[in-house]
């Protein structure tokens, strides 16, 4: 329960400062998708029920306040902490590497998925110009913030663990 209330606060503190600090320091009109970072950082960190969990949580966050149509992002980001997810068992996650290329994939991915619902589908076919001028800005930007942010997350998510850990053990918590 105390691991879920921190992922809660960290997410909030990412929506924050998403939708705050960064929006005001924009780099060519994009801002980073701390969101998707701490989504990803999460379900490589925890495991796929963890992901499927933040994503919807963080999804929910951007639909409610940036979203047209409420669960688009929820489902989105969902199925981004699942996929992530299955490289829990995979990777060690003290490396920054594999999180910032999988943050830079599912980033990607996302914003075509975006493009392709967003504007192919309403006849806007210029995705040159918009992998330019939005996907690869974001995905570079994102990716340094992941580079930035991620020991700290993983910092945390090793606290909680272990916590955890020392509250199996005791003689005194009871269940």
């Amino acid at each position: 329960m105390k691991r879920k209330g921190v992922i809660l606060i960290l997410i909030w503190i990412c929506f924050i400062l998403q939708s705050t600090v960064f929006k005001l320091q924009t780099i060519t009109n994009v801002s980073p998708n701390l969101l998707l970072m701490m989504t990803v950082s999460i379900a490589f960190m925890q495991g796929k029920k963890e992901g499927i969990l933040t994503g919807f949580v963080s999804g929910l966050f951007y639909d409610l306040f940036f979203g047209r149509i409420l669960g688009v992002y929820s489902f989105l980001y969902m199925m981004i902490g699942y996929a992530v997810g299955h490289f829990a068992k995979i990777y060690f996650d003290e490396d920054v590497t594999i999180p910032v290329i999988l943050v830079s994939a599912a980033d990607l991915i996302l914003n075509f998925v975006i493009y392709v619902f967003g504007f192919l589908l309403r006849g806007k076919l210029a995705f040159p110009t918009y992998f330019l001028s939005i996907i690869l800005p974001e995905m570079i930007y994102t990716a340094v913030m992941t580079f930035i942010f991620y020991r700290l997350i993983y910092k945390i998510n090793h606290a909680l663990s272990e916590s955890e850990k020392e509250e199996r053990q005791s003689l005194w918590i009871r269940d």
